[in-house]
């Protein structure tokens, strides 16, 4: 029995230490982080309820988003474009960006299906990990907040919120969630505990969420704003997003790349 009983008891050791080593490594990334995973999944399950809770959240099967986009590159300055985004669960997205509909003669297109990525620019076709790897992320990540609480299990609160441009502190609740080995932060409003702020990609990406409506009884931000390594680079004002609208898979197998012979 006691042969048995230390067997178990290592386990628990390890996985405490483990523990310890990333609460260390947030503290010195992030600055103070508080390791009350309760108190921090509490903040982040009202803001799950404050989009309209898990069920509405997570339930959709498709959804259609129409707008503009307003692009920022340099060397290319701003361009703007039509985008309309068809997502289809669990692994069908197409993101269609038509520049030629305002001040520049191209289109980018982006596919995501079965795990495999790939980019039309205007008649050429690109394959990159990168694409696959981004695109990956975001339909797995599709439901927002309602994907890191239900899918993960490591959550912190950062107390001491540090002032910048962006969002005022005084006025947001700042939850850390670990998923996949990557932290991600969400800001909170204080009043409405809507997200108005993700922070990934090791804090060089802040997306903001705004213009909040009801659709389909999931409140969606319909203004987002993202930044890379604090410069704009990208803003989407929607029109209209719809969910469990029909959508033909076959729009998500257009200029799906041949398969590479391999060498014999």
């Amino acid at each position: 029995m006691r042969k048995r009983r230390k067997k178990l008891d290592l386990p628990k050791k390890a996985v405490s230490v483990s523990v310890c080593i990333i609460m260390a490594a947030l503290i010195a990334q992030f600055g103070h982080a508080t390791d009350e995973s309760g108190d921090a999944k509490e903040l982040l399950s009202k803001a799950v309820k404050a989009i309209g809770g898990e069920k509405k959240a997570c339930g959709w099967t498709t959804r259609v988003d129409k707008g503009k986009l307003t692009s920022i590159r340099p060397g290319w300055g701003t361009l703007h474009a039509n985008c309309t985004q068809h997502i289809k669960k669990p692994d069908k997205l197409k993101i269609d960006q038509d520049f030629s509909a305002y001040d520049h003669p191209f289109f980018m297109v982006y596919y995501y299906n079965g795990g495999e990525a790939w980019l039309m620019v205007n008649l050429g076709v690109r394959q990159h990990p990168y694409y696959t790897k981004q695109l990956g992320k975001h339909m797995r990540t599709i439901d927002g907040p309602a994907y890191y609480l239900t899918e993960c299990d490591t959550f912190f609160i950062v107390p001491d919120v540090p002032e910048d441009s962006l969002v005022t502190a005084a006025d947001v609740h700042r939850v850390g969630v670990v998923d996949n080995g990557d932290t991600v932060l969400f800001d909170l409003d204080k009043k409405t505990f809507l997200p108005v702020r993700r922070i990934e990609e090791n804090r060089t990406t802040h997306v903001l969420l705004d213009d909040y409506r009801k659709t389909g009884g999931v409140n969606m931000p319909y203004h987002v704003t993202m930044y890379q390594g604090g410069i704009l680079v990208a803003e989407y004002h929607w029109d209209e997003i719809k969910f469990n609208e029909k959508i033909d898979d076959a729009i998500f197998e257009e200029h799906r790349p041949e398969p590479k012979e391999s060498p014999e």
